[in-house]
């Protein structure tokens, strides 16, 4: 009977090499295959919480100014790294008209217009809002609460110029919304655009950041000129980079850009068109014919009450008088609407002194108090 033949020690140190060689190389390439997944995976979490930053604020932003009283605006404070704005965005009453969405478990500190007891700092700033209370005409206070996003560096990261995504509404505890956010490089979080008198969008300057709406109650004549600025603004440019954590060699970046319209900032319910509109204007008369063929030309800019305040000035009334005469009917009436006003008055009469009064008509129709021009001379004829 033959005994069966073991292994040599030269067959089994071979086998132990081979052996070696194949568990390395299976080593080697599950783990490369495992840094692969990881790295995917890194990227899908970067994009995905890019994603969400962005929808969020999307979601939110669209909505600025929904469910508000005519007096509360829909932008409160925008800078490029926070935007505060009032608007129905949640209701724990079922069926509610104005709010976007229904929480019937919504804290109702949160559901509504905070109350001058509910006074907060608006977050980095300092500023205390609001500084009157908003209701409606039947004396509730206005559905439509205050939410403040805001991007702040996460000192909890340990450096590396990462940064929060926080939400803020009314004066209840912050949240974080999203991690691991950066700026595009050179560029801020946020860009604002602004819309000009023939409806262009133009970005605003960095100068004249921050913008905030200083005046309490939206849409009265105090809410005008730089005061109101911040009503003209209509989207704004989102830009935002998101990194997976890690630093150096393993971080991931992801970016993404997209513009956001308020629909709703800037719009004024007209409260009552029964208060007679504020002209506000200078007007000036000058003679811009000849000797032979006179002509004096009124120009003046458009009323307080037609840009701001009740935003209710329908056309203006131009009267004429002469040094002799006071002012009779109006001569010509001009539709509102346009950024600037001219009226060539072809009807004068050589060597004769005139001056012109403007005034404002609203819906009602009221006129506002008139504006009057300097006296202008047309000369003598050839």
């Amino acid at each position: 009977m033959t005994r069966p033949r073991g292994f040599t020690l030269i067959e089994m140190l071979i086998s132990l090499v081979v052996l070696g060689m194949v568990m390395g190389i299976a080593v080697w390439f599950f783990h490369g295959v495992s840094g692969a997944v990881a790295d995917t995976a890194d990227r899908q979490d970067a994009m995905q919480n890019l994603r969400y930053a962005v929808t969020t604020l999307d979601r939110e932003l669209r909505n600025a100014g929904a469910g508000t009283t005519d007096m509360q605006p829909a932008l409160v404070y925008i800078s490029p790294t926070e935007v505060v704005f009032n608007g129905d965005l949640v209701s724990n009453v079922a069926g509610s008209a104005t709010a976007v969405n229904y929480d019937p478990n919504a804290d109702p500190a949160t559901v509504s217009a905070p109350t001058m007891a509910q006074r907060f700092d608006i977050p980095t700033t300092g500023v205390l809002y609001p500084d009157t209370a908003y209701t409606t005409s039947g004396a509730q206070l206005s559905p439509a609460e205050t939410i403040a996003y805001w991007f702040t560096p996460d000192t909890a990261a340990g450096g590396g110029g990462l940064y929060l995504l926080m939400r803020q509404v009314n004066n209840a505890a912050p949240t974080v919304v999203a991690r691991n956010l950066m700026p595009f490089p050179g560029r801020p979080f946020f860009d604002w655009l602004e819309t000009d008198t023939a409806g262009n969008l133009f970005e605003v300057p960095a100068g004249n950041l921050p913008m905030f709406h200083s005046v309490p109650i939206h849409g009265s004549t105090a809410d005008t000129g730089v005061a109101a600025r911040i009503d003209s603004v209509r989207a704004v440019e989102v830009s935002l980079y998101a990194s997976n954590g890690r630093s150096g060699s393993a971080q991931v970046l992801r970016d993404l850009a997209t513009t956001i319209r308020i629909p709703n900032a800037g719009i004024v319910t007209q409260r009552s068109c029964g208060d007679a509109p504020i002209f506000g204007q200078a007007v000036t008369a000058v003679f811009t014919g000849t000797d032979s063929v006179p002509r004096v030309t009124v120009s003046w800019l458009p009323a307080v009450d037609e840009t701001g305040g009740e935003k209710d000035v329908e056309r203006y009334l131009i009267y004429r008088r002469t040094a002799a005469t006071g002012f009779a009917g109006a001569l010509q009436t001009i539709p509102a609407g346009q950024p600037s006003y001219s009226y060539v008055d072809g009807t004068v009469l050589n060597d004769s002194t005139y001056a012109y009064e403007v005034t404002a008509l609203d819906c009602t129709p009221l006129e506002s108090s008139p504006s009057v021009s300097p006296a202008v001379t047309v000369p003598p004829a050839p």
